[in-house]
């Protein structure tokens, strides 16, 4: 994959958060997808499992939903290594929302799909709660 579409992926990805679209995401996942945050020591095996950790972190309801927006993108792509890290911002909103944070995530990408990410975040463990 060259640098364009590394990040052409990765964006995909991002944007699927902020869509809140799990079914989006898993279609951007190998089926052996590895998702660890790294900074937690936690580990998601599997597209399905993806899918299902972020589809139940979404599902809440209304009154107490925060919405997390992802922007102010740094790409650093390695295509001879099919590895891509991004910096980047998360701003959230709603009740009780966190203050925004400053991340970075290490995607490995093969044949136009997400085989393994990386998660660096700062702060509480702002995907599995």
């Amino acid at each position: 994959m060259t640098g364009d579409e590394l990040i052409g992926l990765a964006m995909r990805y991002f944007t699927a958060l902020d869509d809140r679209n799990s079914y989006a995401l898993a279609s951007l996942l190998d089926d052996d997808c590895v998702l660890c945050i790294e900074t937690h020591d936690i580990t998601h095996h599997g597209r399905a499992a993806i899918r299902a950790l972020f589809a139940a972190r979404w599902e809440v309801p209304p009154d107490t939903m925060v919405k997390a927006r992802h922007h102010d993108f740094i790409h650093s792509p390695s295509p001879s290594g099919g590895r891509l890290t991004s910096q980047f911002t998360v701003t959230y909103s709603g009740p009780d929302a966190p203050a925004p944070k400053s991340n970075a995530n290490v995607f490995s990408m093969r044949d136009g799909k997400i085989t393994r990410i990386s998660i660096y975040m700062a702060g509480a463990n702002s995907i599995t709660g």
